[in-house]
């Protein structure tokens, strides 16, 4: 995938399914021998330094709503509020409070929803992998009580390859999804996103049309087709969905950035 990511590439569809293709971000990285170790995230040090930052109201208001968290609703209002503050490991974190005083599947889903959300927006490697290893477990307890889960299976799947880096167990899942539902398009994007990593790109072409075929108006699913056709020779079918991807895009830096992509092309 290219470092240099085009603008366009910021659909609601992907969720985190891209995220951890673009690799771990952080000064907490130190090398300890031929190994790359990342120091373990501490979620009270970071929530205590979080809560400092904020005007004495709102923390003022927290406090009063931590003093008695056996109410769920104060959960359930500390989860609002953190994620309206613009800090989402903390609005997960209560969110898996509220799972635990509540359980039920829609409550989990929702807490491991937020962990994954955590993971795909921090820059710090620690709270990274934290937040997506806390995903993990939450999503298995929701396939635990709700083995069709098709959300919670996409997600493990990802974070399977990921955190654990078990690629078949991750892409036995993601096919498991697609054989319960031929449409997934979660499923369908990142078995493509994954075949052209690997290489396989005769299966992400196939992939990324049968995406087309199910939303023929995302310029998205046009660009990572062209995108195998120029890897895999066929320049003209390239230039081709390139084009149609640029009449797709509303953002003139998106549209000057594929036009650079099929004069290349053309130039090649």
């Amino acid at each position: 995938m290219r470092g240099k990511q085009i603008t366009l590439i910021a659909s609601a569809l992907i969720i985190v399914s891209i995220l951890f293709y673009l690799g771990y971000k952080s000064s907490t990285i130190k090398k300890e021998g031929n190994e790359v170790a990342i120091s373990e995230f501490n979620f009270q040090s970071y929530f205590e330094k979080s809560k400092s930052k904020l005007n004495t109201v709102t923390k003022g208001r927290i406090e009063l709503l931590e003093k008695n968290k056996s109410d769920q609703a104060n959960l359930a209002s500390l989860t609002r509020i953190w994620d309206s503050l613009n800090y989402p490991l903390i609005s997960a974190h209560y969110a898996q409070e509220l799972a635990e005083a509540q359980p039920n599947v829609e409550n989990w889903n929702i807490a491991g929803s937020k962990f994954y959300n955590a993971a795909s927006v921090s820059q710090d490697s620690a709270m990274q992998i934290m937040a997506a290893k806390n995903a993990q477990k939450i999503f298995e307890k929701v396939l635990s009580i709700d083995p069709e889960n098709l959300d919670a299976k996409n997600a493990l799947g990802i974070l399977y390859i990921q955190i654990n880096n078990d690629v078949m167990k991750g892409v036995g899942i993601l096919k498991e999804v697609v054989a319960k539902d031929s449409n997934n398009l979660q499923a369908i994007f990142t078995l493509g996103m994954l075949s052209i990593q690997s290489g396989q790109l005769d299966k992400a072409e196939q992939r990324f049309k049968k995406l087309i075929s199910l939303q023929p108006f995302n310029a998205e699913y046009y660009y990572y087709l062209a995108e195998v056709y120029g890897k895999t020779g066929q320049k003209e079918k390239a230039i081709k969905t390139y084009e149609t991807c640029k009449t797709l895009l509303k953002d003139n830096e998106s549209k000057k950035e594929i036009e650079s992509l099929i004069n290349q092309l053309k130039n090649t």
